[in-house]
């Protein structure tokens, strides 16, 4: 769990593990990227300040189609609640899912300008 508020931005593409390693390795030269984490389906990068998420895919179905999602993870329920339904406010989709083994609750959104947000509860 987070000890604070942290923004990402996850670059959600159909690829393979291998393809993400690689992709971060060519950052890493390139930006002087960090290689932050790994597991099994994802590789957290950080570059100039900024944490990226290298995923497998899109959330189809939910309005998470956009290869571009940002990422906000909360430790505090009240902030992740209040980032979720303003977001939601005369947006495209939204949906609440969870528990997952990397958060308590996870609330998918597309505001009303079309920007994909994957609000992380943690408890």
């Amino acid at each position: 769990m987070p000890e604070q508020t942290t923004f990402s931005v996850a670059y959600n593409i159909q690829s393979t593990i291998e393809e993400r390693r690689e992709m971060a390795a060519l950052y890493q030269r390139a930006l002087s990227a960090k290689r932050v984490w790994e597991d099994d389906m994802h590789v957290g990068l950080e570059i100039g300040g900024v944490n990226l998420l290298l995923a497998p895919g899109s959330a189809e179905g939910k309005g998470m189609d956009n290869p571009l999602i940002l990422e906000v993870r909360f430790c505090d329920k009240g902030e992740f609640l209040k980032a979720y339904e303003t977001l939601s406010e005369g947006g495209g989709s939204h949906s609440m899912e969870g528990p997952y083994p990397w958060a308590t609750r996870l609330g998918l959104v597309t505001d009303k300008f079309g920007v994909g947000w994957a609000l992380y509860y943690s408890e």
